[in-house]
């Protein structure tokens, strides 16, 4: 196994090849596995190493598996700190920094418990096919794994210089884990459960008993799936959210349009064949106001005035995103609750999307009386 850490480590020691951030830097993809203080990255590199991104991709294209330990985000002319990254563009960081790291998962409670992590920024956007390992306190992921292309990119919280060296050794040691717990957890899963589609001769060897407990087990794993996809509803914000709900739509029978990035609008619906809902999609940490309605007034008086069109605003807003939900306040306030009275709009929160789902799921509920909610 090839290890080769950036920024981190010491050159004596045999168990991996030590580089600084420079130009005589090794070939990243001829590497096994990449571990990379950030912290150690100094400005005048910053252009240096973002050229190096077909490296990064190739590298991930060969499974390889790349442990960074962040520091905050920050910009020299037109780079950042964070170009090396072949999906940079699918993240966002917020600088903030705090002490309070809650690891959110077994795999990776072995690195956590043993390394004092503060954190100096969090991710205000990401892939969403990643595996959220810590957060702090407020829910904002602190710490990500990223699966892409063949390998993985395992975002660590900040550490202090004195601890770095203890937690390098524990990623040398421990770090493929969190792959590899992942990786055959899904093989094991996927040999315990046989498909329910078996060959005819497979069925002849089980009784009629254990193929209907196998197809039942089938359908309650796909289920138990789709509630758990789409509970992130109740604190998703951004694009992640954005899509979520366009996938929730999709998933109660709603044909839905994408509108352009640079329209006011994030997507549209019929609603019957005389009427058009038009949305915008908002994850806040209170409740809306008049200013988030303002791009879908816009969007929404632009297509009834100018194009003609008999259109209705839906506002899908996830407020309190970070409380409870059962103690979470009202959807909208007082100023905004008079604009979607003068307008007709049509408020959807999160929670009741997620509700709607469920009784779709159960058959509670159709998707013409999904659209008759908006017609009300």
């Amino acid at each position: 196994m090839r290890i080769l850490c950036l920024g981190i480590g010491s050159p004596d020691d045999g168990r991996y090849v030590h580089s600084a951030f420079q130009e005589t830097s090794p070939t990243i993809f001829d590497y096994d596995i990449v571990v990379m203080d950030l912290n150690q990255l100094s400005e005048s590199y910053y252009r240096y190493i973002a050229n190096r991104v077909s490296e990064f991709r190739k590298f991930f294209e060969s499974k390889g598996v790349c442990f960074v330990i962040m520091n905050k985000s920050k910009r020299t002319g037109d780079v950042s700190n964070y170009d090396w990254c072949p999906f940079a563009d699918e993240m966002e960081i917020t600088n903030k920094s705090g002490e309070t790291v809650i690891c959110l998962t077994k795999d990776a409670r072995p690195i956590f418990d043993s390394t004092e992590f503060s954190w100096t920024c969090f991710f205000s956007k990401y892939p969403r096919n990643a595996t959220i390992l810590a957060t702090n306190r407020a829910n904002d992921p602190i710490s990500i794994m990223i699966p892409f292309e063949n390998g993985y990119c395992i975002f660590l919280p900040f550490v202090n210089e004195d601890k770095r060296t203890q937690l390098l050794s524990l990623l040398i040691e421990k770090g493929l884990r969190l792959i590899e717990e992942k990786e055959t957890g899904v093989e094991e899963e996927e040999e315990q459960i046989p498909s329910a589609n078996l060959p005819s001769w497979a069925t002849a060897y089980m009784s009629k008993t254990e193929v209907h407990l196998l197809k039942t087990r089938n359908e309650i794993n796909e289920k138990l799936g789709k509630y758990n996809k789409f509970k992130a509803l109740f604190w998703e914000t951004g694009s992640n959210l954005e899509g979520l709900v366009i996938e929730a739509f999709e998933e109660l029978g709603i044909e839905v349009t994408r509108l352009p990035k640079e329209s006011h609008g994030d997507f549209e619906f019929s609603i019957n064949e005389h009427l058009t809902g038009v949305c915008e999609v908002k994850g806040l940490m209170g409740n809306a106001d008049r200013r988030n309605l303002r791009q879908l007034l816009d969007y929404f008086v632009e297509q009834r005035d100018i194009e003609k069109r008999n259109v209705k605003g839906i506002l899908v807003v996830n407020h309190y995103r970070n409380e409870k939900p059962s103690e979470r306040g009202k959807p909208v306030t007082d100023d905004a609750a008079d604009l979607v009275e003068t307008y007709d709009f049509h408020v959807l929160t999160a929670l009741q999307l997620y509700e709607y789902l469920t009784m779709f799921w159960e058959n509670k509920l159709t998707t013409n009386d999904f659209r008759k909610k908006f017609q009300d």
